[in-house]
């Protein structure tokens, strides 16, 4: 039987050898650089010796984002902890079992509690200990499903393979339902083939962005787009579900038909011509910000120069000696400007708004190959670290959005927490613009820190140092053929327009048209931008049509990757769940629907996002958060860990 170094971590879709054998050296060397806190988690798993989980090997509470590698342990105390590091890995490697396979939730909230430095609460255990054995033990009983036979001929349709659809394709292989994806690009991978920028990547850890049935062996800390892309292409592969992607095909209708409780799609295949498909369960995998926004102002079609949108990057473009203007300061740009920075003869970034933006300790860091083979042959290593990821960018931020009433700032800051990642920010801004005083009062936001997506700094400030380089904080109100003009009238010449402004992110669904009971349209019910579904999974009157990624259900911090893996168990539950009892169709019920949008809509009000301080596509045109959701990760865990088939009309 293998250990627990080198267990598989799912049955299928590993994209990582865990049967390599490091040797001692490899092995200190690796454990050198390793992370502290999760080496301390795992030294204890597999001593059992309760000595390490007191003074004076206590971590201390990291800043920011950053790993925190060194637990803010004096070196002494980290050397004792890498020598045993070492120990116990070789242990696993030569075939010893821990002393403590599977911790206990009880166990695995004290251990996160020791290894973040603060307190994780009780009620983390149960997420946290079944996240830990998903990556951990592939036949822990905790993430085992019932296996129940679908009905012979039962069909389901998969819109999109990007994340969420390998999602879907992996619990509807597990499951053995017959199923096809369809995708209207000619490759997979979502926004990641799409998105072809210079210096395209992930602000999420590598580690963290990631499936729990396909580890991967991750060459930076964060990937840049081509890797990633290439690693959705892998895992495809190794699911063994490529046969099952139609691409180059998009569906342009989606209604239901209520005399076969299934549904009729109307598709635009590969060859170009209308094709009628059907199905009895649809999946709805297609994601939101895929559609470019672009600003209609007057003499946008007049300019004579080169002009995209950045997810429309043209290839081969040569940006050599151009004056390029790139209108907007978020995520897209954030990346693009440092890449192009040292390539255009000038560059004029033009700003709305500024970003709040954190220390990117390590970007374009590569991973070295020591700790790369510690991470892809030591699953409990792993495991831990992942988990430290998972709190980091997860509910420790998220608690320091919530609005606190007493708080006496609530111009700058919703509570004191947040007031302090407010200083720790303007610090750091005041640091990297150091200078450069007419720099540092555009770059500064009024709004409180977290009330749009926070970025990464990725050699931005860097960038708008340079001489070249020009930054407009004033929104633009006309194109000329030559030019852009500016909210003041200031004229910038320019011979590339770069529209970085971003996508149609409330519009939820809208590249096609569904039909629920008595042809009732989705796009109707959800006068157009206020989209709401019950748990982001399911609409009343839309029976079998199930979305990953729907309204309110991306997480406001944390990984995407791991909400749609609980909304793709969930729907299997409630699949489950229809075969077990022999029902046709269901769909959420709308007392349960309205009760639950209440609920988003209360809680959005007492968050960051809710802030009349600034502006976020976050929010539609009435002011309502439709994109994100207000909740902790373990709460929506905990709403979706069983199908509540009482929340639905069984038809």
């Amino acid at each position: 039987m293998p250990t627990l170094a080198t267990r598989a971590v799912a049955d299928t879709g590993s994209l990582i050898d865990e049967d390599i054998e490091l040797t001692e050296q490899q092995v200190r060397t690796a454990v050198s650089i390793a992370n502290v806190p999760a080496l301390l988690m795992l030294v204890f798993q597999v001593t059992g010796d309760e000595k390490w989980l007191e003074d004076p090997y206590l971590p201390t509470r990291g800043r920011g984002l950053g790993d925190h590698d060194s637990g803010g342990l004096p070196e002494t105390i980290q050397a004792e902890v890498r020598e045993a590091g070492v120990d116990a890995i070789l242990r696993l490697q030569s075939g010893e079992d821990p002393a403590i396979e599977a911790p206990s939730p009880e166990l695995v909230t004290r251990m996160m509690s020791i290894c973040m430095g603060e307190e994780v609460g009780d009620q983390y255990g149960p997420m946290l200990s079944t996240e830990f054995a998903r990556r951990v033990v592939s036949d822990a009983p905790e993430i085992q499903t019932p296996s129940v036979q679908a009905p012979v001929g039962y069909q389901a349709v998969v819109i999109g393979a990007g994340i969420a659809g390998i999602v879907a394709a992996h619990q509807l292989e597990e499951m053995g339902i017959d199923y096809v994806i369809l995708e209207k690009q000619p490759e997979a991978g979502g926004n990641w083939w799409q998105n072809t920028y210079p210096g395209a990547g992930v602000d999420t850890p590598s580690h963290l962005y990631s499936f729990s049935f396909a580890q991967n062996d991750w060459t930076k800390h964060f990937e840049l787009r081509d890797n990633l892309h290439h690693y959705f292409d892998e895992t495809i592969d190794a699911l063994g579900v490529r046969h099952r992607i139609r691409f180059g095909t998009e569906v342009s209708t989606s209604t239901y038909e209520e005399d076969t409780h299934g549904w009729v799609l109307e598709v635009r295949n590969s060859e170009g011509t209308m094709e009628t498909l059907r199905c009895d369960v649809l999946i709805s995998a297609v994601g939101v910000l895929n559609r470019p926004k672009r600003p209609d102002l007057p003499g946008a079609d007049s300019f004579q120069g080169t002009v995209f949108h950045s997810a429309e990057w043209p290839e081969g473009i040569d940006l050599e000696g151009k004056r390029v203007a790139i209108v907007g300061t978020g995520a897209s740009s954030m990346q693009i400007v440092p890449a192009i920075a040292d390539t255009a003869a000038e560059l004029t970034v033009f700003q709305r708004s500024p970003q709040w933006v954190a220390p990117f300790e390590k970007f374009q860091q590569p991973i070295s190959d020591d700790l790369r083979l510690l991470l892809q042959s030591c699953a409990l290593y792993r495991a831990w670290y992942w988990l430290r990821l998972f709190w980091q960018f997860g509910d420790k931020v998220i608690e320091a959005l919530r609005v606190d009433p007493e708080w006496e700032h609530p111009e700058r800051s919703v509570n004191a927490r947040n007031d302090g990642h407010r200083a720790y920010f303007t610090k750091y801004i005041t640091e990297q613009l150091h200078g450069r005083e007419d720099l540092l009062e555009k770059a500064v936001p009024d709004y409180p820190p977290f009330g749009k997506r926070i970025l990464l700094d990725n050699g931005w400030y860097a960038a708008l140092k340079k001489d070249h380089v020009t930054l407009v904080d004033e929104s633009v109100v006309e194109i000329r053929p030559d030019a852009v003009v500016s909210a003041s009238g200031q004229e910038y010449g320019a011979d590339v327009l770069i529209w970085a402004t971003g996508f149609e992110a409330t519009r939820f669904l809208s590249s096609m048209d569904v039909r629920g009971v008595d042809g009732v349209r989705l796009r109707e019910v959800w006068e157009d931008d206020n989209p709401k579904a019950y748990l982001g999974v399911s609409v009343p009157e839309f029976p079998n049509f199930f979305m990953l990624g729907g309204p309110n259900s991306f997480p406001g911090s944390g990984s995407f990757m791991f909400f749609m893996e609980v909304q793709m168990r969930y729907i299997r539950g409630l699949l489950t769940e229809m075969f077990q009892g022999g029902h046709h169709a269901i769909d959420a019920k709308p007392e349960a629907t309205e009760k639950y949008n209440e609920l988003v809509d209360e809680i959005h009000e007492r968050t960051v996002w809710t802030h009349p301080g600034m502006s976020t596509y976050y929010r539609n045109s009435r002011g309502r958060v439709v994109f994100v959701m207000p909740f902790l990760n373990v709460e929506y865990w905990d709403m979706t860990k069983r199908p509540d088939m009482e929340n639905y009309t069984v038809r």
